[in-house]
């Protein structure tokens, strides 16, 4: 059995577990949305930072190349 929150809308408690549970799907769904948008700019900061890697290892090669 499920009992609301008094003045927490969207937020219920398990009476046998005592665990509260979030009912706010909106809510609920903009924190995943911030996660996957999180995690998509850590991917392309992560992208990023190999490709100046490689850039450098390539000057690297051309300057030794040219000396």
């Amino acid at each position: 059995m499920k009992v609301s929150i008094q003045d927490r809308p969207g937020l219920q408690r398990d009476i046998s577990s005592g665990a509260v549970i979030n009912t706010d799907i909106t809510a609920y769904q903009k924190a995943i949305n911030a996660k996957l948008a999180a995690e998509k700019k850590e991917n392309e900061l992560h992208e990023l930072k190999n490709e100046v890697k490689e850039l450098k290892d390539l000057m690297n090669q051309i300057i030794k190349r040219l000396s």
